[in-house]
């Protein structure tokens, strides 16, 4: 790397999705933009599910940038079409199934992998939730992998500087913020650097991304982990020959005949009470698969779910990940989100969990606060700077208390649907009001509404008093009517909630 100075507006730290996006975008708008990435770009992550909130994102964003890419990366079908080597997978909705049980030996016979007569209801024990009204309108799971170095490559031909394998050894904060940059090679950094400048700093590293120590000594970076109510630890790879749900409950006639969607199309959660398994599905292949428990629970091998092993005994693990992947807490967040002129994005701040598939969706509106942010005059930036930081943390909280709360409820599909629909109130809202043209910089998640979060408060006292499952439904359901639109905890739809939202043209 010669040595020499550069001067940029933007400087992201971060090659993953938001990142890219981000710089992609300010590029096109005209923005010297410099991206660093200290590993490679297009590596493998986890956070591969959108949602309906996330794709109306993406499309405003292709809309009011001009960036017709985005927009047809906002559903299955248009992302097909204009991008057949790209990889990703069908999502229509969200499916659980319940996999409780009787122990047999080291085994657990969950229910699930045995024929069942005409008499028993395959609705008892399961949950499909639908988020989009047909195949058309259809969400994605997106091959991270992919759609990374997708971003990064459109942000490098709109103009962009994006440096993979490349760290940042030192910042010295101030008007312009100096960066030291190194090139690694081998794993070591070498020795030869380049000192670069830039009015604006952003932090899109994720969860394990490294600040240089002067950094975050001059902004105060701090973790607070111990804030958040969510504790677990995962497990997760992409397999290859994983088997088919939809195909297990045919060949036991668990299969109901006017389910919503296929609940292979779907991000598939295989409740158990010591945790759960999530699915997806991707069209070349591959299936991401994560194994997820509450950390003060005992660990507890998947592999005793006789269904869940009968899915998983042909897979073999794909080449992205010959083995699995352990995280013994997934959560983890750490503050200031901004300060002076370092921001970051929702991404870096935080991790909370794979429950709900909030990620990318958060991830987006970051990406679209900043950008028009960053493209306002200057007598605006300082207060939604201001606004972004409160209320970017405030989100996290609130998403943060809403997985919380379903964890509580591992042991049973009934309790853990009836809390659950909090979580799909506060996501159907958000996508409401930013179709009817919302503010995006409002708080998202039912956070302008005082009285959705005294329910939430309200929920949790009454599971602290250990209601049966009816008296929390009784209980529940009347409260919840003024918060939602779509019909949910109604106890005559069996657990088939379909989509009653507007379609996304």
């Amino acid at each position: 790397m010669p040595d020499s100075s550069t001067e940029y507006d933007v400087a992201i730290l971060g090659g993953g999705f938001s990142g890219g996006l981000l710089a992609w975008v300010l590029a096109a708008r005209g923005m010297r933009v410099l991206l660093v990435e200290r590993e490679r770009f297009g590596r493998f992550a986890i956070g591969e599910s959108s949602t309906p909130m996330a794709d109306l994102v993406m499309r405003q964003l292709g809309q009011k940038y001009e960036l017709p890419q985005l927009h047809a990366l906002s559903t299955y079908p248009s992302w097909k079409e204009a991008f057949p080597n790209l990889q990703c997978g069908k999502k229509r909705g969200f499916s659980y199934y319940h996999h409780g049980g009787v122990p047999n030996g080291d085994r657990i016979d969950d229910g699930f992998h045995e024929y069942k007569d005409q008499a028993t209801s395959p609705k008892r024990n399961s949950l499909l939730v639908t988020a989009s009204p047909s195949d058309t309108w259809a969400d994605t799971h997106w091959l991270r992998s992919d759609v990374d170095a997708f971003f990064i490559k459109q942000a490098t031909l709109a103009g962009a500087d994006c440096r993979e394998g490349t760290v940042v050894v030192s910042a010295e904060m101030g008007e312009p913020i100096r960066l030291t940059l190194c090139k690694r090679r081998g794993g070591e950094d070498e020795r030869a650097s380049q000192m670069v400048s830039s009015r604006w700093l952003i932090n899109a590293s994720g969860r394990f991304g490294v600040l240089p120590e002067n950094l975050a000594a001059s902004i105060g970076l701090r973790r607070v982990d111990q804030q958040l109510q969510t504790s677990t630890r995962s497990v997760f790879a992409h397999f290859r020959n994983v088997g088919s749900w939809t195909d297990e409950l045919r060949r036991t006639n668990q299969l109901g005949d006017d389910e919503p969607f296929d609940p292979d199309d779907a991000a598939q959660h295989h409740l158990t009470e010591d945790g759960w398994m999530w699915m997806l599905r991707l069209d070349h292949g591959v299936t991401s698969v994560g194994w997820t428990q509450p950390s003060g629970r005992d660990r507890v091998d998947w592999q005793r779910y006789a269904s869940l092993q009968c899915m998983m005994r042909d897979a073999k693990f794909d080449d992205a990940t010959p083995d699995w992947i352990r995280v013994d807490r997934v959560q983890r967040m750490q503050l200031p989100i901004r300060k002076q002129h370092y921001i970051a994005m929702p991404t870096a701040v935080a991790t909370i969990d794979p429950l709900h598939s909030t990620g990318i969706a958060h991830g987006l509106i970051g990406v679209a606060r900043l950008v028009d942010t960053l493209l306002s005059e200057p007598v605006r930036q300082q207060d939604l700077l201001a606004s972004y930081a409160e209320t970017v943390e405030r989100e996290l909280m609130r998403i943060d208390s809403l997985v919380a709360m379903c964890y509580r409820c591992l042991r049973s599909m009934s309790r853990f649907e009836a809390v659950s629909m909090l979580y799909f109130a506060a996501a159907i809202h958000s996508e409401e009001f930013l179709a009817s043209g919302g503010d995006m910089h409002s708080p998202m998640w039912f956070l302008g509404n005082a009285e959705f979060g005294n329910l939430i408060d309200a929920t949790n006292r009454q599971l602290d008093r250990n209601l049966t499952d009816t008296e929390l439904w009784n209980w529940l359901r009347p409260r919840l009517q003024p918060f939602q639109t779509a019909g949910l905890l109604d106890p005559a739809v069996g657990g088939r909630y379909r989509y009653t939202g507007e379609a996304k043209g």
